[in-house]
C-alpha cells in the first residue's frame, strides 16, 4: 500500500512539471529558430541568414531547399543550387545517384555554386573528379591540398581577380587552403592569390559548377568585408542575368533527419497534442498501478445468463400483458402440435383431445383443465402469477412430447 502511495505522488509531480513546460514552452517571446551550421538563416558568424535576407529585400527569387534533388527538374532552367560543405555542420553525403542527377541538371543550363572544405568528404571528391578536377580517391593522400579549418588560428587573406577576368575589387576569405591545381580544361579561375585558384568556375554543358575553398565566402562574418557582397551576387549571376530560383540546399546538412521533427514540434497545437497524449499515458500508468478493493473473480457467462434470466422474470412477475402473451402464444403451439401429432381436425373440442392425448401418454398432464384456462373470462387480464409457471412447464411438457 505505501507503495502505491509512493506511485501515486511521484505521478503527480510529474504531471506537475509537464504542465508548468506546456505553459512556459507556448509563450510567445520564445522565437523559433535553427541552430544547424552552415544554414541560409543562421545568424552566427557561420550562417547565411545576412545574405538570405538581403536578397529577399531585394526581391531576389530565393528559398531554402529542403526536397529531394530529383524536384529541381520541376524548377526548369536558368537556376541556382548553392551548396556548402563545413567541417564544423552534421551532414549527410550524396548519393552516387544525386550526384549524376546534380550533373545533369547542370548540363541542361543550371547553375551550382559548391563551396567549402570539398576535399574533406567522398562525395565532394567524386563530383570534383566527375566535373574534371584531378582528385585521388582517398581523403588522407590530399591532406597537403586540404587542411582542416581551425577557427581558434583563423586569419583573413585577401583574394584577387584570376587571370583572364575583367572582375575588380578584393575578396576576403579566412586563411584557408586552395582548389587543387590541376582543374579542368576550360574552367576559368574567378579568384586566386599568389597564383592558387581560390573560387573556379567550370563550364559544364549549358550551366556551370563555380567551386570555392571556403563556404565562408556567403557567411554572415565575411560577407561585409572588402567587395564580398559584390563578388557574391557576381557569384549567383554566372551568364549576367538574375536567375529565376536561388535555391540554398538545406537537406544535406541533416535537416530532413532532425530538424524536419524539430520544426513540427515547435507547431503549438502539436505541443498542446503531445502534451495531452502524455497526460493520458502518465494517467493511464498511474491508474495500473493502483487496485482499489479485493479482486472478484467474475464468471462471465454463467454471471450474464443468470442476470438475464432474473431481469425477465422480474418483467413477466409485473406485467400481466406480458404472461398473458407468452403462455398464449405456448398454448397455441402447443395445440397445433397435438393436432398434428394424433391427426385430429382443427375444429375438434378439447374433451376429444384430451381423451385422446391420454390414451396415447397417459403420463402428461390434462389437457382439458390446461384450455380451460384459456377458454374461461376469469383470466382475460393475464394468468395469476401463482400459477401461470406451473401452467408453462405443463405445456412446455406436452409440446416436448409431441415433437
Amino acid at each position: 500500500m505505501n507503495r502505491n502511495i509512493a506511485y501515486v505522488r511521484v505521478l503527480l509531480v510529474i504531471l506537475a512539471v509537464v504542465i508548468l513546460l506546456a505553459f512556459l514552452n507556448r509563450t510567445p517571446q520564445r522565437g523559433s529558430h535553427d541552430a544547424w551550421l552552415p544554414s541560409s538563416f543562421n545568424p552566427v558568424g557561420a550562417g547565411h541568414m545576412a545574405l538570405f535576407q538581403t536578397l529577399s529585400e531585394l526581391n531576389w527569387p530565393v528559398d531554402r531547399w529542403r526536397e529531394p534533388l530529383s524536384r529541381l527538374a520541376n524548377y526548369g532552367t536558368g537556376n541556382v543550387l548553392v551548396i556548402t560543405r563545413s567541417q564544423a555542420a552534421a551532414r549527410v553525403t550524396f548519393s552516387e545517384q544525386e550526384i549524376d542527377l546534380l550533373d545533369d541538371w547542370v548540363k541542361k543550363g543550371n547553375t551550382i555554386l559548391l563551396l567549402g572544405a570539398l576535399g574533406d568528404w567522398d562525395d565532394t571528391r567524386m563530383f570534383l573528379r566527375q566535373i574534371g578536377f584531378t582528385v585521388p580517391e582517398e581523403k588522407g593522400s590530399v591532406a597537403d591540398l586540404f587542411q582542416p579549418f581551425h577557427p581558434g588560428s583563423e586569419q583573413s587573406i585577401q583574394v584577387q581577380p584570376g587571370p583572364g577576368s575583367a572582375e575588380p575589387g578584393t575578396l576576403i576569405l579566412p586563411a584557408v587552403t586552395a582548389l587543387p591545381i590541376a582543374y579542368p580544361a576550360g574552367a576559368r579561375v574567378l579568384w586566386q592569390q599568389e597564383g592558387e585558384p581560390y573560387v573556379v568556375d567550370v563550364p559544364r554543358g549549358a550551366g556551370h559548377v563555380i567551386c570555392g575553398a571556403s563556404d565562408q565566402i556567403l557567411s554572415n562574418k565575411y560577407l561585409g568585408q572588402g567587395d564580398d557582397f559584390a563578388v557574391v551576387l557576381r557569384l549567383l549571376m554566372p551568364s549576367g542575368e538574375m536567375p529565376r530560383h536561388i535555391f540554398f540546399e538545406e537537406t544535406h546538412h541533416g535537416y530532413s533527419a532532425v530538424y524536419a521533427l524539430a520544426h513540427l514540434l515547435n507547431d503549438p497545437g502539436v505541443r498542446f497534442g503531445g502534451m495531452l497524449a502524455l497526460l493520458g499515458g502518465l494517467a493511464f500508468l498511474g491508474s495500473s498501478l493502483l487496485r482499489f478493493g479485493p479482486v472478484i473473480p467474475l464468471e462471465r457467462e454463467a454471471g450474464r445468463s443468470m442476470l438475464e434470466f432474473v431481469d425477465s422474470m422480474a418483467d413477466l412477475y409485473r406485467r400481466a400483458d406480458l404472461r398473458n402473451e407468452m403462455v398464449r402464444v405456448l398454448f397455441n403451439e402447443t395445440h397445433q402440435k397435438i393436432l398434428q401429432r394424433l391427426n385430429l381436425p382443427p375444429t375438434v373440442s378439447h374433451e376429444v383431445i384430451s381423451s385422446r392425448l391420454q390414451q396415447a401418454n397417459p403420463h402428461l398432464p390434462k389437457w382439458k383443465k390446461l384450455a380451460q384456462r384459456f377458454d374461461s373470462r376469469e383470466y382475460k387480464s393475464g394468468l395469476p402469477p401463482s400459477g401461470w409457471l406451473r401452467v408453462t412447464r405443463d405445456l412446455i411438457e406436452i409440446k416436448s412430447a409431441m415433437a
